[in-house]
C-alpha cells in the first residue's frame, strides 16, 4: 500500500470534518436553532432529541447536511453503537479518517 497517498487522503478527510467543525459553531453562533421558514434556503441547528444540522432550499442540501453532521456523528456514533449495529458503521466509517492517517504517518516516518 502506498502510505503516502494513504496519508494524503485520510489528510484531506481529516480538513474536510475540521472545517465542518468550523462552519457547525458558526452556523449555532449567527443563524442559531429552529426551522427555517419553508421557502427561505439555508442551513440550521436543530435540537430536537439530538443536536444536529439540517438544510434546506438549494440543490445540495442534502449533501451539504451530511457534511455538517460528520462530527456529530462521530459522537453519536460512538454513544449508540452498542445498541445499533447502524451506528457501530457510521462511527467506524467517520473515525476511519483518524485511523489511517496515524497509521500512515507512523509508514510515512519509518520509511523516511
Amino acid at each position: 500500500m502506498n502510505w503516502s497517498i494513504a496519508k494524503k487522503l485520510s489528510g484531506g478527510a481529516l480538513t474536510l470534518i475540521g472545517l465542518a467543525v468550523v462552519v457547525d459553531i458558526m452556523i449555532a453562533v449567527f443563524i442559531g436553532r429552529g426551522a427555517m421558514a419553508a421557502e427561505s434556503a439555508g442551513c440550521y441547528l436543530t435540537d430536537a432529541m439530538v443536536v444536529g444540522f439540517h438544510c434546506q432550499g438549494f440543490w445540495a442540501s442534502d449533501i451539504v447536511s451530511a457534511w455538517l453532521n460528520l462530527p456529530t456523528w462521530a459522537i453519536y456514533g460512538l454513544i449508540f453503537a452498542p445498541y445499533s449495529f447502524k451506528a457501530a458503521l457510521l462511527a467506524v466509517l467517520v473515525w476511519l479518517p483518524v485511523a489511517v492517517f496515524i497509521v500512515a504517518s507512523r509508514k510515512v516516518a519509518q520509511h523516511a
